[in-house]
């Protein structure tokens, strides 16, 4: 009877903190993604889309240590490398290097959020 029980907490732990990472990820790859759009938003009408990159790399600083915990760090770092390279291109007006970087950044939240959506792989 021990072992049921301690079977059944175990897999309420595991469950939880499945779920919780799962909805986590995702409530901050959305927040990251809306604040990518508006800098997109700013460089196309020739404003300086400078303070939205600086305040999505605040962002995502700011949510990267709960993040390490659910997710890959080599993602969470890959993401970090191009949300810093992006807002370097605020400087230039060389539009193909900032979609360039606008797409990579938008691609590797997106690959986040599919890396935890439910399948056996992300269970297992």
């Amino acid at each position: 009877m021990r072992r049921l029980i301690a079977a059944a907490v175990l897999l309420i732990l595991v469950a939880a903190s499945f779920f919780g990472g799962y909805f986590y990820i995702n409530r901050t790859c959305d927040k990251a993604e809306k604040l990518l759009e508006n800098c997109l938003i700013a460089y196309e009408q020739n404003e300086n889309p400078k303070e939205g990159t600086e305040k999505l790399e605040k962002y995502w600083s700011e949510k990267e240590n709960v993040l390490s915990i659910f997710a890959n760090h080599a993602h969470i770092d890959e993401i970090e490398a191009a949300i810093s390279s992006l807002n370097t291109q605020c400087d230039f007006k060389d539009n193909k290097m900032f979609y360039e970087y606008y797409s990579t950044v938008k691609t590797l939240l997106h690959q986040m959020m599919e890396d935890t959506a439910f399948g056996m792989h992300s269970i297992l």
